[in-house]
């Protein structure tokens, strides 16, 4: 049916009346109703087998029931494939073994390839054509340039994957290959020139090598030439038959007399060049004649086997029964996987215990782990007696960063292995380390994982064979090379770089010292706006107050201008920004400013204040703030104003008389979030070009993460800060972003209600089963890691707000010590006693795993608490 012809005739009517278009459109339409009702049929059959496509699932993918999408979750372990083939002359090959195909090229980009001790990825393989002519005369071309050949109309693939292929009919448009090809039969003749490809292969490899078993083992070896033949190397793969996928090119693998076995017994039609012969066999007819046919993958059915999180396994499950899984919890473990037991803070002297997961209830969010070792310990001398199983919490194990491998991935045996075994792969001995390099055997050496078993790790080498080992036989080559990379920023950092753990220490330990000193050099002690003589600065604020009555003065925003400041501000007038003396910008700050009585008790909980003693701030070193501009000074007072006047309920600020660059500010977790109750604290710096740029800011973390925006380290993530990408609002705007805005940002949009989805990209899932289930298990991880932050707030309150902790917890501790006992009751983290709550995965309590940590936590939180002086009581 010519759709095109349809469009062109109803065009060519559309100046007709309707009479006649309704006339001229039962004749010109007549006929193609009739194709179409004809072939309604055939179109739908059509659609059925587009529609009958399968999602396809690879070794070690993570799935769930599609009955059952928030409930516990699978990794395939096994797959096994039947696939249709269609010829070239559209011909259909049904229910064929995938394990019967093999590739068209014997190497592609992107196959990892194993040569001697190396390892390397190909980048490019160059085809080695085999071209056929008239007169019987035949060649095989390498080709480095693909205008060698220019292919001859009609072409059989206008999508081929592969620029030459079998059947293709082609001409020489560079004599010289031709002349310098290898002629298989005949000779070479300036005239021929057109001819039929018959075989295609690889010729030569373009490797990059990016690891040695020898350098691993500490000897070295230098890498091999990038330019190789494909017979010297290996191709490094596992589960090959599985990952055929609609239309791919293939070959099928014959037996010495041409011939390929069906598993399938069912009816299919053939191509001209097959037949069945007595046994049950297809044969290619014309398998002599030197011609390889290719074919394509039309159409996969593959059933799945799927071990499950509780350890059972599900075989020949079909794959729409399935659905995959996107993201993985940070809890999520799994039989036979390696972890490590989480200790905190005053557990840090005990040993760290590595075990292997049997089982996991993913619902409650327990594991049943045997733990095998102390972490650290000599690994040969494991003690193998009586290994211990415990139930252990979720929350408190941590997959092993060392002995942790996926399905597929490529790993090395140790040197120790080599050295100490006595195993054998193949039926042999297993040569030592030093046989291995004298005789370049390190096939057994180099393998792919292909699953955890039985307690070790089962391992496809490059040999073909497979054998199980332990977790530290081997070495994974991306930790290899995550170590090398490492290792490399390591050398190249600088001399004076300090980590942000260090810096807050050193903060505490001598800043007191650099603002104290009076016999020092450098920018420290350069007499400025921030680093003003305190006396001088104590002189001056007497002053000020004493000529503007800073105390019970109205506010900011409705100040009246004494003469005296009028005269100071002409004098201003005269002076250029750069140069504006310091004393006229204290004076003049201190007079707009409401300052507080410091010592004042009725001033504990105030939200904006003007503190003195910067000593623990942060970002106390940052230089640029000596010579600043007016313009920046004026700004910087703005955003105080605002500060003061506007702050919300749940949010104090502590600005600086000595450094108007720094500001210290308290966040009061909301109520209805994981951080309920609990204070963040957050140091904030003024750049010197602000506001053409956001302020910098750094987080009081305790060394805990317990949200996807704070870090560690105290890095906040944050499009406002220009740490993460945004639009619109979400990015620093010189004009009309606040301080303030940046302050409501945390509150509201960070420490949120559901802080699973602030991580990049995971907002796709709100709503969906997965993701809420995920969202539940972070809320719950997120209310133990705030319980050991009130701990660490407890034990070191930040400079300036040891009033402000004191007088929140005393009213506080009883109301979180209660919701905490009604989490361990079963109420969902954040809605203590609000037994109406349901989550929106369906959860109604917390899970048993969240139990076991909080009823560790609780007793050491309690203590805390009534070390403060904070008891239910008060």
């Amino acid at each position: 049916m010519d759709l095109f012809a349809i469009d062109s005739d109803s065009e060519s009517y559309s100046g007709t009346s309707d009479s006649e278009d309704q006339e001229e459109c039962e004749f010109t339409y007549s006929d193609h109703a009739q194709n179409i009702l004809s072939s309604l049929d055939e179109s739908i059959g059509k659609i059925d087998n587009f529609l009958t496509f399968e999602r396809g699932f690879l070794h070690g993918d993570i799935v769930c029931p599609v009955s059952d999408p928030s409930g516990q979750l699978g990794r395939v372990v096994g797959v096994a494939m039947f696939v249709d083939l269609e010829t070239s002359s559209g011909d259909i090959i049904k229910d064929v073994n995938s394990k019967k195909l093999s590739r068209v090229r014997s190497f592609v980009s992107g196959d990892c390839v194993v040569m001697g001790p190396w390892i390397g990825r190909v980048i490019r393989a160059f085809d080695l054509v085999t071209v056929s002519f008239s007169d019987g005369a035949k060649c095989e071309m390498l080709l480095r340039d693909s205008e060698a050949l220019k292919p001859i109309p009609p072409i059989l693939f206008e999508d081929a994957p592969y620029f030459y292929y079998p059947g293709q009919r082609v001409r020489i448009v560079q004599p010289s290959v031709s002349k310098s090809a290898t002629w298989l039969c005949g000779s070479w003749r300036s005239s021929r020139d057109d001819g039929v490809v018959s075989h295609v292969d690889v010729g030569l490899v373009h490797v990059n090598w990016i690891a040695s078993v020898t350098n691993v083992w500490g000897d070295k070896s230098s890498s091999p030439s990038n330019i190789q033949y494909p017979k010297d190397l290996t191709l490094l793969s596992c589960f090959p038959y599985a990952n055929w996928q609609l239309g791919d090119w293939c070959a099928l693998t014959a037996d010495d007399h041409g011939c390929v076995w069906m598993d399938s017994g069912e009816s299919c039609i053939l191509s001209k060049a097959w037949k069945c012969d007595s046994y049950g066999h297809r044969r290619l007819e014309n398998y002599s004649s030197g011609y390889s046919q290719t074919y394509v993958v039309s159409k996969t059915k593959s059933t799945v086997d799927v071990l499950w999180q509780n350890g059972s396994i599900s075989l020949g499950l079909e794959p729409h029964t399935l659905v995959p899984v996107s993201t993985l919890g940070d809890y999520d473990f799994w039989p036979g996987q390696f972890v490590l037991e989480k200790l905190s803070v005053e557990d840090s002297a005990k040993c760290q215990r590595t075990g292997i997961v049997r089982d996991v209830d993913a619902l409650e969010r327990t594991v049943n782990v045997k733990w095998i070792s102390p972490a650290g310990s000599d690994a040969v001398s494991y003690v193998r007696s009586g290994p211990t199983v415990e139930t252990v919490s979720a929350y408190e194990l941590v997959e092993h960063p060392d002995f942790s491998f996926c399905t597929g991935e490529v790993v090395i045996r140790s040197a120790m292995n080599i050295d100490k075994s006595e195993a054998d792969l193949t039926n042999g001995s297993l040569a030592s380390r030093e046989s291995l390099v004298a005789h370049s055997d390190f096939l057994s050496c180099i393998g792919n994982v292909l699953g955890y078993k039985d307690d070790g790790i089962e391992v496809q080498w490059a040999s073909g064979v497979i054998s199980k080992v332990q977790h530290f036989e081997i070495i994974g080559l991306d930790k290899l090379l995550d170590s090398s990379l490492e290792s490399v920023h390591e050398e190249h950092a600088t001399s004076d770089s300090v980590d942000a753990v260090g810096q807050e220490e050193m903060h505490h330990e001598n800043a007191n010292i650099a603002l104290e000193s009076t016999d020092c050099t450098g920018s420290l002690c350069k007499a400025s706006v921030f680093f003003f003589p305190k006396t001088a600065f104590d002189f001056l604020t007497n002053v000020a107050a004493s000529l503007f009555g800073t105390h019970g003065s109205p506010s900011p925003s409705s100040v009246v201008v004494d003469p005296q400041y009028q005269i100071i501000k002409t004098a201003e007038m005269q002076t250029s920004a750069e140069e504006l003396p310091e004393e006229k910008q204290i004076v003049e700050l201190v007079a707009k400013i409401d300052k507080p009585n410091l010592s004042s008790e009725d001033n504990i909980s105030k939200r904006f204040d003007v503190v003195t003693d910067c000593s623990d701030h942060h970002f106390v070193k940052e230089s640029g703030h000596e010579n600043v501009t007016r313009g920046w000074v004026n700004k910087v007072q703005q955003e105080w104003m605002i500060l003061q006047n506007d702050l919300p309920d749940g949010i104090h600020v502590r600005v600086f008389e000595e450094r108007m660059d720094l500001l210290r500010a308290c966040i009061v977790g909301a109520a209805g979030t994981p951080y309920h109750d609990n204070l963040f604290f957050f140091d904030i710096f003024f750049p010197p070009d602000y506001p053409h740029e956001p302020p910098s800011v750094h987080y009081h973390s305790g060394g805990l993460r317990l949200n996807p925006n704070l870090y560690e380290s105290g890095k906040v993530c944050l499009s406002l800060l220009k740490t993460w990408t945004g639009t619109g609002n979400e990015v620093w705007n010189p004009e009309s972003s606040t301080v303030l805005q940046l302050l409501l940002s945390l509150q509201a949009l960070v420490l949120n209600e559901k802080p699973y989805f602030n991580e990049a990209g995971y907002d796709k899932f709100l709503g969906k089963a997965d993701g809420e289930k995920n969202s539940i298990t972070y809320n719950e991880n997120a209310f133990l890691l705030s319980c050991k932050s009130m701990m660490y707030v407890l034990h070191k309150p930040p400079k300036h707000f040891e009033n402000l902790v004191k007088e929140h917890f005393t009213c506080r501790a009883p109301c979180i010590l209660d919701a905490c006992e009604a989490y361990l009751g079963g109420d969902l983290i954040g809605h203590a006693h609000d037994g109406a709550y349901i989550s929106d995965d369906g959860s109604k309590s917390c899970s048993t795993g969240f139990k076991i940590m909080l009823g560790k936590l609780l007793p050491k939180l309690a203590a805390a608490f009534s070390e403060a002086g904070f008891t239910s009581g008060q």
